[in-house]
């Protein structure tokens, strides 16, 4: 496939995550949407270039990124739900000021997931390399 098609995929995941987030309110769907367009993003960078390095992973590194994964969307749930509570139950914020802090909240929860499950992809894919 073209690479362009993933950068448009990409775009319209977060548009219509956003557009959806603004109708609807938040969902636990976001968590799933949003790697699924860091996926689209990294493969038309061509960050992710073959498929031929997941072949040459071992079972271990396997679990390991599959363990890191679960232990970052744990992190970006744990971390969206303090945000819910301090917003909703401790600062009682209301309206667009909610909708601003709410939205911000999310954004600022996603980095220790990147920090988290990209350094772990990063070990992996240096290993990979060294290997090679």
């Amino acid at each position: 496939m073209n690479k362009k098609i993933f950068h448009i995929f990409g775009w319209v995941l977060l548009l219509g995550m956003a557009v959806s987030w603004i109708g609807f309110g938040y969902s636990s769907w976001y968590l799933l949407l949003i790697p699924m367009a860091s996926v689209s993003f990294s493969i038309n960078d061509g960050s992710i270039k073959k498929i031929q390095k997941i072949k040459q992973m071992s079972i271990r590194q396997m679990l390991l990124i599959l363990f890191a994964f679960v232990v970052s969307v744990g992190i970006a749930f744990t971390l969206i739900q303090l945000a819910n509570y301090l917003i909703n139950d401790l600062l009682h914020l209301t309206g667009g000021i909610k909708t601003f802090i709410a939205f911000i909240a999310v954004i600022l929860s996603i980095y220790p997931v990147k920090f988290t499950f990209g350094s772990v992809v990063y070990k992996v894919t240096r290993d990979l390399n060294v290997i090679k």
